[in-house]
């Protein structure tokens, strides 16, 4: 019952008080920064091995396969997945927000070296660590437009005063 006086006996001292925590609280939702969507970085190893003039079923069945199955036990790894590409083996283990990236690290290359052989021409896993905020949303290539048949052929009408390019398309009839 003391409080409740106290605030009742007071009542500049409350009302300051709540426009300086709606003043701070104003201010702080302002400065804080948002995110449609946040960036949570998974943790992520990736084992690459190459094997030059290898079709993708040899890499999957020689390569990937043993590898997966050496790396399906490794503690604290939520998803495994593979691709296989003419040459190039890519196994991928994603491990859960906040595992320790070195330690993990040291759990896959004790078990990659369980893995019995490697074929002759192989070359040996690389392994990188990586986040997916690595990897590319989307790829865009840019290269020239080449004009079809119809837009040439429109190009030269508008242009027909000019002897030189219809000298030009006369000869690429040919």
């Amino acid at each position: 019952m003391n409080f409740i006086q106290s605030i009742v006996q007071n009542p500049v001292k409350v009302a300051v008080g709540v426009l300086l925590v709606a003043l701070f609280g104003t201010v702080s939702l302002l400065a804080m920064p948002k995110q449609l969507t946040p960036e949570v970085q998974i943790p992520t190893i990736t084992i690459r091995t190459q094997w030059q003039g290898a079709s993708p079923p040899e890499i999957e069945k020689e390569i990937v396969h043993e590898q997966e199955e050496q790396l399906r036990g490794v503690e604290g790894m939520t998803k495994l997945s593979s691709e296989s590409q003419y040459g190039l083996g890519e196994v991928t283990l994603e491990f859960g927000i906040g595992t320790d990236m070195s330690e993990a690290l040291v759990k896959v290359v004790s078990r990659l070296q369980q893995v019995r052989e490697y074929p002759e021409n192989a070359d040996e896993p690389t392994i990188s660590t990586t986040n997916s905020s690595d990897r590319a949303i989307a790829w865009f290539i840019l290269g020239p437009r080449v004009p079809d048949g119809d837009e040439i052929r429109a190009f030269a009408a508008e242009h027909s005063d000019n002897a030189e390019l219809q000298a030009a398309l006369e000869r690429a009839a040919l």
